[in-house]
């Protein structure tokens, strides 16, 4: 009952994208199948004739007959059949539209990188473009295409700044971009059921689901790693792969899912399905040496992400949120992760590592000579603003300024004991703030 259920609510969903679809497709069915039956009455009819010697302008009239009618069924069945690949397609850019319109529509301020948000935005264009390429008239089609073509060299441009595509050869994907969406080749983009117009579509409809795909993963990894991984007080195999077992089993982490998802394009799993081999290549240590590699396909790049996430647990790696930058990266040894390695976007002087170590050693040091001088300082300066002495402008710097030798002193020693006292002076503090402002 289950998958009866499951049907109809598919037929439902076509029916509601494209009304004209279902109709269509039960007339050429039943036109399909009808067609055979007429053959066999007639060929029987014909031969019963035979048997009891009809004269042949009786027989001509029959197959007459047969010949017409299998010409006006034939005709039908192939002018309908154009009709519904024209409505298949209308139903499935429908639905293209409605996921874009989901996703691209996001809530952009739960992703880390402005770069993914550029990529997510990128992904939305072409949707609504290349339905018209095919099915808008001649005028319509060759307006669009130049567009169309120079929004998939951003998107694709987009898309090869992150793994695995960075390691693919980004100007041969240039070439096969510039021969599909050449004008000269307009033609055999529009002729039905054309190698080129299958090859057309394979590739625009392909390269769309790849920012789908990536949002997916990134928002099942979020939950994941916010509401699972952060709790956990040990970072090894066993501690990930409970994590992971009582999040994949929860009914809030795939209701948060299927609120993303729709007609199954490129949704989450935890089962992804490869394939694997074996093969033989040179090692990379010896290029004299042979060795076994192990080769594993993927046809969904949600199955490649999968796949990479899991056996990461598997070998005790997780995915952390740098407290930083807010940014992800991988954990590879059992210490439980507050910090990356990339540059800390408060100082760019520092790491994120550094900057927390740095402001760490501050909450421990509020009694340090160091901020004992930087909060006089700092109070005097807000006091002359307090009191009209001092622009809002002069008063910004001269705390930006007073702000740096503080954090200068406490990276730097010799700074400390030498030069710290002489740059906190309130009168080199202003001198310096005004240059900056001119």
């Amino acid at each position: 009952m289950k998958k009866i259920k499951t049907v109809f609510s598919a037929f439902k969903e076509m029916h509601r994208l494209e009304k004209r679809l279902l109709p269509t497709s039960i007339v050429v069915a039943i036109v399909t199948a009808v067609m055979p039956f007429i053959n066999i009455w007639f060929t029987s009819k014909i031969i019963d004739l035979l048997d009891v010697g009809t004269s042949m302008s009786d027989l001509a009239v029959y197959i007459g007959l047969a010949v017409g009618i299998n010409a006006v069924l034939f005709f039908i069945n192939y002018f309908l059949g154009d009709i519904y690949f024209m409505f298949r397609s209308l139903m499935y850019n429908k639905e293209l539209q409605n996921i874009s319109a989901k996703l691209f529509k996001a809530e952009y301020q739960k992703l880390e990188s402005s770069d993914f948000k550029e990529l997510i935005q990128a992904g939305g264009a072409p949707t609504f473009l290349f339905p018209v390429v095919i099915q808008g008239s001649d005028m319509e089609a060759a307006q669009v295409l130049p567009v169309l073509r120079e929004r998939m060299i951003y998107l694709a441009r987009e898309i090869w700044k992150y793994p695995p595509f960075c390691y693919n050869d980004y100007e041969k994907e240039m070439r096969r971009i510039n021969i599909l969406f050449d004008e000269s080749a307009l033609p055999q983009i529009r002729t039905p059921d054309s190698e080129f117009q299958t090859e057309f579509l394979r590739f625009c409809i392909g390269i769309i689901r790849i920012p789908i795909a990536m949002y997916h993963f990134y928002a099942a990894g979020r939950f994941f790693e916010l509401d699972y991984l952060r709790r956990l007080k040990k970072r090894n195999e066993t501690y990930f792969a409970v994590a992971a077992h009582d999040c994949f089993n929860s009914k809030e982490f795939w209701d948060e899912l299927q609120e993303l998802q729709s007609w199954d394009v490129e949704p989450f799993s935890v089962h992804p399905e490869l394939t694997s081999t074996y093969v033989l290549a040179r090692s990379p240590k010896n290029e004299k040496e042979m060795v076994f590699v192990e080769r594993v396909s993927f046809l969904r790049l949600t199955d490649f992400y999968t796949y990479d996430l899991l056996n990461g647990l598997h070998h005790g790696h997780a995915p952390s949120q740098c407290q930083g930058c807010g940014k992800y990266f991988l954990t590879t040894n059992g210490h439980i992760p507050k910090y990356c390695d990339g540059v800390a976007p408060q100082d760019d002087r520092y790491t994120c590592r550094q900057y927390g170590a740095m402001m760490h050693q501050k909450e421990q040091n509020k009694q340090h000579p160091i901020y004992r001088l930087f909060n006089t300082r700092t109070g005097t300066i807000r006091k002359h603003h307090q009191r009209g002495k001092i622009s809002d402008d002069l008063r910004r710097e001269a705390l930006y300024l007073a702000e740096s030798y503080r954090d200068k002193a406490l990276m730097d020693n010799d700074y400390a004991a030498d030069g710290y006292a002489r740059d906190m002076e309130l009168e080199h503090i202003y001198a310096e703030a005004e240059k900056r402002l001119k």
